[in-house]
């Protein structure tokens, strides 16, 4: 159930007006977005395992980030792990420069911190807790480290991509303080999230599949043995709210050893005002044997 967690955190690395939510901004002028709050339910084995927050709002010229992660269900009873983090980024025409960025967890497994701030030469300087030379992983070297971003504004410089095309092209290099990896996106197509207890979209949205490449800074026994036919995608359905110019996931599918897991947005608020209903309790799914 750990890859759950891992597909959580991940993802995060987006119609028509769902039923009960009014927005006042026309397509043809679209509303900045200046503050977001949205929560997501991650679900594996029937049940619930992950509930995630994500926020941000524009001050002047940055955007002030956070997210913030819990176990759920059986999984909380089970080995309970919490997430908390901020990032901050600065606003300028070429999109989001990561400024700074920390993240605390305590899990049953472990305690750990990343604290992370970038130079005016674009080379971040990481701070970790316990340190890579205790946690069986090399120190990515500096040459990988210039021009990249970490895993939370990389999430936001693509929301906030101002376009009618989805950003569901092209690779990002992310840098969390530990690990070194490029993301690369790749278009699907128009799909439709269908109604579902769990989730409070449905509708159209596009499809785009997101694929993780390991580079430096991982455990040394995966880098050793790891190989692109080991990679397991992660598929990503996004969304623009109507009045926005801004792409937000509303679905996503992943893998892990013992199955597949999938998140649903859970509700939504766009510049302090509902777009998605928050949803109510939600039972667990218990697999039907087949009939004879």
């Amino acid at each position: 159930m750990r890859h759950t967690v891992s597909l959580a955190t991940g993802f995060l690395l987006a119609l028509p007006i769902a039923a009960g939510c009014s927005l006042a901004a026309s397509a043809d002028n679209p509303e900045p977005l200046r503050s977001a709050e949205l929560g997501f339910g991650v679900y594996a084995l029937g049940a619930k395992g992950v509930e995630f927050t994500v926020m941000a709002e524009r001050k002047a010229e940055t955007l002030e980030m956070a997210t913030a992660m819990r176990t759920a269900g059986m999984l909380d009873w089970a080995m309970s792990f919490t997430m908390t983090g901020q990032a901050a980024a600065r606003i300028d025409g070429d999109g989001l420069k990561p400024l700074r960025y920390d993240i605390q967890s305590d899990g049953s497994w472990s305690k750990r911190m990343t604290r992370m701030r970038w130079g005016e030469d674009g080379l971040p300087v990481a701070e970790v807790i316990p340190p890579n030379d205790e946690d069986d992983r090399d120190e990515v070297p500096d040459h990988l480290k210039i021009g990249t971003v970490d895993p939370t504004t990389a999430i936001f410089a693509r929301a906030l991509r101002e376009n009618a095309e989805p950003p569901c092209t092209g690779s990002d290099a992310v840098y969390d303080g530990r690990r070194r990896y490029n993301l690369h996106y790749a278009p699907i197509g128009p799909d439709m999230v269908q109604p579902h207890n769990r989730t409070a979209y449905s509708g159209p949205a596009f499809k785009c599949v997101i694929r993780s490449e390991p580079i430096a800074g991982y455990d040394r026994k995966f880098l050793a043995s790891w190989s692109e036919k080991d990679q397991q995608p992660t598929y990503i359905w996004l969304v623009q709210p109507p009045g926005f110019a801004v792409w937000l996931p509303v679905k996503l599918e992943g893998g892990f050893r013992l199955g597949a897991a999938n998140g649903w947005i859970s509700r939504a608020t766009l510049n302090g005002r509902e777009w998605l209903a928050p949803l109510g309790f939600i039972r667990a799914e218990i697999p039907q044997s087949p009939v004879p």
